[in-house]
């Protein structure tokens, strides 16, 4: 019972910190870093974000498989369930996409036109997935503060 709790915790951490400062501080930093040119720190930018899309899908995977021993509330469950299918639909769907667009672009010359406005469409999509991502491990974490872990 508490190793289901150390590793919900550890899983929730890794997840929450996967969310807040890998796609909060460091890839907008490394991205709009004055330093280098912008589509050289897109590049940089790109394989560290599927880092941090495969570390939310297995940090996900293992809240699935903890809370229902950590926390008991079926809703719990279900929200570790939404999280983890949001992470796998960012990693396998929306991060290979937008990786797509992000290399027919040059950001500098802003060219072409109707490509880079996709591109920063669908980036404002993920935005959007990761903030629910976020809402959603906000929701869980007041749900395991309310309810007492199973004995």
């Amino acid at each position: 019972m508490r190793l289901a709790a150390c590793l919900g915790l550890l899983a929730f951490a890794t997840f929450f910190g996967a969310l807040v400062i890998g796609h909060g501080v460091v890839l907008p930093g490394l991205a709009g870093s004055p330093l280098i040119d912008a589509n050289l720190g897109n590049a940089l930018a790109a394989p560290l974000g599927l880092r941090l899309a495969e570390i939310l899908v297995g940090a996900g995977v293992v809240l699935v498989m903890t809370v229902p021993r950590w926390i008991s509330s079926r809703m719990a469950t279900t929200l570790a369930l939404l999280l983890t299918g949001a992470a796998l639909a960012h990693r396998l769907l929306l991060l290979p996409h937008l990786e797509r667009l992000w290399a027919r672009v040059d950001i500098i010359a802003g060219r072409p036109v109707d490509t880079l406005a996709e591109a920063q469409r669908w980036t404002q999509h993920q935005q959007w997935l990761l903030l629910a991502m976020g809402l959603l491990l906000v929701v869980l974490a007041g749900l395991a503060t309310r309810s007492p872990s199973r004995a």
